[in-house]
């Protein structure tokens, strides 16, 4: 599910165009209910009667597993029609014991699933968060590399949040599988999918280098697979990247292999390869480039004849034309063909998105300043700007980890003003001051941005300082400080106690580490719940918790010690064991008033504490050596 490539752009624009793979299908899935049933995934349904048949293949509508249900639930909650077409008018909701039992029975797949059920529900993002720190909580780093492919996808396509993307997938690329795994199917991410994402999302930003390194580990790793091979979106997306950076040999022996590969495909993609070769010789523009060039677009005449053409077909056809006539010096031409094509994009909202408006800018101004049109150049590049920077403001507001290689534009400003300086007249120079300024505005626009972002990460910071990272609780350095001010006024009225878990090496023995570090997080939640807003408490080490009660006497904080007790001892069940078993404390607890000095006291507390444990543990110890017993644990 949501297992597609970023949506396709406007493959027509030969020579700056993005695009994006169409979907591998893999081989050899895995026989077993789970991949029976993954191997189906087909997110936006695009062949229904290819998918119902391939579901009426499975056991998928007659299984009562948890399986089938949640698969059912997955495939059919957002299309109706086929669900009662299939027999299933009403998609039940999995439980949550059905998730459980999916959990037991393979946890990455459990995973990956669990968090495609999350994309389109109300809290997804939240959803998504918690359910990954579960499998860090689990330690299975597959299972958390699945829900950070799913994250990507979110901040990518749902939240328009490029550099969250960009985190979660380098988050997840050390953890997922190579593409040559035979045992790969459609619902597991792998590193195909995360390289490509990285390449094609960078070249958006306009991270032309960093995307270039992360393409080129791609290329290497799909030809080493033995499932996967190369599209002709990668080629086509690789020989524009290469014309970007100059790299023109690279750019030309891609473009050759996605000309040798279209020989035996439509003619729609034998002329997406021809344009491909044509934006090579356009770009590079040596001696004989032009005359090749126009070759090529004489050959795409011959093959172009198709009696139904599509939009996309329709839409090449038109930057053919736009390109010849503009390589011809043919302006008034080129125009007339772009105005064409801009028309045929408006008016099929359904084939076209608002990044290809942006690359039909991209295309005009090319083809403007090859023919040394300031005017129009100017006006695209503007365009471009505003378009980039809508983007790019949108993406900082979620994240400043780095600011990559969006400053292309700026490449882009040093060559609108070479242009300028020999072609420009009195207008030109205003509108090119006029694209100064908005270019200032924007460098001040993200100085701003980073300055408010490192400002709220010093506080994080800060604050990061004062608080235990597995339980949340303030750490002994928050805790001492707050005491010390106790101190520094008057301590009489308020108690300390520490506390002690019984018997916890026995738990990280007998039921792992991870049970140990739940037990520590539980114990912390039940404290906190059983604290007033003028209490405090904190992680003092290891297993050992400090509590400071404010405006409190011995038999009142004794109280509150045994509620403590009583409610930890009353929990047996545990995520992270299936073994029931239950924990308490041991304490001890005085009365700040007779103390002068804070280590006394504490070390007073101390002392108290392994009183109580001598005398059978469970309970609490008081200054004057009584003994006061609650729940112990089972």
């Amino acid at each position: 599910m949501y297992k597609t490539k970023p949506s396709k752009y406007l493959t027509l624009f030969c020579f700056l165009l993005l695009v994006s793979l169409s979907n591998i299908t893999l081989a050899n899935p895995i026989q077993s209910e789970i991949h029976e049933y993954a191997t189906l995934v087909d997110p936006d349904h695009t062949d229904k009667s290819a998918f119902i048949e391939a579901v009426r293949k499975t056991t998928l509508l007659s299984s009562t597993t948890s399986i089938a249900r949640i698969f059912r639930y997955l495939y059919l909650k957002d299309h109706p029609e086929l669900a009662e077409e299939l027999g299933f008018p009403t998609i039940a909701l999995p439980t949550e014991n059905d998730w459980l039992e999916f959990q037991e029975k393979d946890v990455v797949y459990y995973a990956v699933t669990r968090a495609i059920s999350f994309i389109s529900e109300g809290n997804a993002l939240e959803r998504l968060l918690t359910l990954k720190q579960q499998q860090l909580l689990r330690g299975n780093k597959a299972a958390v590399a699945q829900v950070a492919c799913v994250l990507a996808i979110y901040y990518f396509d749902f939240a328009k949040d490029s550099l969250n993307a960009i985190a979660e997938l380098l988050y997840a690329l050390p953890e997922v599988a190579p593409a040559d795994n035979d045992v790969s199917d459609a619902l597991i991410y792998n590193k195909a999918f995360v390289l490509y994402h990285l390449f094609s999302i960078l070249y958006d930003l306009g991270a032309y280098e960093a995307s270039f390194r992360y393409g080129q580990v791609y290329f290497e790793h799909i030809r080493q697979s033995p499932v996967y091979e190369l599209e002709s979106y990668d080629y086509f997306l690789m020989v524009m990247l290469a014309n970007q950076l100059g790299k023109f040999d690279i750019a030309m022996s891609n473009a050759d292999e996605l000309l040798h590969k279209a020989t035996s495909m439509s003619p729609s993609a034998e002329l997406f390869a021809l344009l491909a070769k044509v934006s090579v010789h356009a770009r590079r523009n040596q001696p004989g480039d032009l005359d090749t060039a126009y070759a090529l677009l004489d050959l795409v005449d011959l093959k172009s004849q198709p009696e139904d053409w599509s939009e996309v077909d329709q839409a090449r056809l038109l930057a053919v034309k736009a390109i010849r006539f503009g390589l011809q010096g043919d302006m008034p031409a080129t125009e007339e063909n772009i105005s064409s094509l801009r028309a045929l994009m408006v008016s099929n909202p359904n084939a076209f998105n608002g990044v290809d408006f942006k690359y039909l800018s991209i295309l005009e101004g090319f083809l403007a300043e090859f023919n040394h049109n300031s005017a129009i150049a100017i006006k695209t590049k503007l365009e471009r700007l505003e378009i980039e920077h809508a983007s790019l403001v949108n993406a900082l507001n979620n994240r400043l980890d780095t600011l990559g290689h969006l400053m292309q534009s700026d490449i882009d400003l040093i060559r609108l003003e070479s242009l300028k300086a020999k072609e420009l007249a009195n207008r030109q120079a205003l509108e090119t001051a006029r694209l100064k300024s908005i270019i200032l505005a924007l460098i001040i626009a993200l100085v701003s941005l980073v300055s408010a972002w490192l400002f709220i990460q010093r506080n994080k910071v800060r604050r990061l300082a004062h608080f235990d990272p597995l339980t949340g609780a303030p750490n002994r350095r928050y805790m001492f400080s707050l005491l010390n001010s106790v101190f520094s006024k008057t301590s009489s009225g308020n108690c300390i106690a520490l506390i002690d878990i019984d018997y916890f090496k026995k738990v990280n023995d007998t039921y792992g580490h991870q049970t140990g570090d739940e037990v520590l997080i539980k114990c912390s939640d039940v404290i906190k719940s059983r604290l007033r807003k003028s209490d405090q408490y904190c992680r003092y080490g290891g297993e050992e918790f400090l509590l400071l009660l404010k405006d409190t006497n011995e038999a009142d904080a004794k109280e509150v010690l045994d509620d403590i007790r009583d409610t930890l001892v009353q929990i047996t069940q545990w995520n992270t064991t299936s073994q029931t078993f239950s924990v308490s404390f041991s304490s001890g607890l005085v009365e700040l008033g007779p103390y002068q000095d804070l280590d006394d006291a504490i070390s007073r507390c101390d002392e108290l504490l392994y009183s109580a444990k001598n005398n059978g543990r469970g309970c609490t110890m008081l200054n004057d050596d009584r003994i006061f017993s609650s729940a112990a644990a089972v």
